[in-house]
């Protein structure tokens, strides 16, 4: 089983990516590949390949839910990844104020827990619009339509999902196995 952990979106919010997404590409933006906007997440953490065993011990150590309130997760801002040398990956910035590195904190220890290794790298939250082609890559960090991707906008987050990706010729299909709602008590 191939797992992670992440926020998922509103279809408005998908809408309006997919429609960045059609504006990049009109822009100058080409040799990606570009993620399918309904299969676009914030992941909190990427666990890979797991046994069931290994899976059913995530979703007991998440359970019933982190202790966070419900918070907004703003949109926008292009950038690539790596931050170093031709950019492969083409992302989407994330904030969600102190509540999200928080938030993927808590996972991580929680995933630590279930006994799989812990991530070396920091959290950086993004959402992936696409993967550049070899040879695709931008020689340059300036992307043209960067000011239109400013602030795509926000959705209210009320809970993580643990996802299970199946990959086929046709990319990636997520399936929500669990769901935990934040738990934290509200603005009184």
């Amino acid at each position: 089983m191939r797992i992670f952990v992440a926020v998922d979106l509103d279809e408005v919010l998908r809408s309006e990516i997919g429609a960045l997404q059609q504006r990049l590409a009109r822009e100058g933006i080409s040799e990606i590949r570009w993620t399918d906007p309904g299969g676009i997440h914030l992941t909190l953490r990427f666990c890979g390949e797991v046994s069931r065993e290994t899976a059913r011990r995530l979703g007991e150590a998440l359970d019933p839910g982190p202790p966070f309130p419900p918070f907004n997760l703003r949109i926008g801002g292009l950038g690539t990844f790596p931050p170093r040398g031709a950019p492969r990956v083409l992302f989407l910035s994330a904030d969600g104020e102190k509540i999200l590195p928080a938030l993927a904190a808590w996972v991580e220890e929680r995933v630590v827990s279930a006994g799989l290794p812990g991530e070396p790298r920091r959290f950086h939250p993004h959402l992936t619009l696409g993967r550049f082609r070899q040879g695709g890559r931008p020689r340059s960090r300036e992307l043209p339509g960067a000011p239109f991707a400013e602030n795509l906008g926000s959705v209210r987050v009320k809970e993580m999902v643990m996802f299970e990706s199946h990959l086929g010729s046709g990319g990636a299909r997520y399936e929500a196995l669990r769901r935990f709602p934040l738990l934290g008590p509200g603005p009184s």
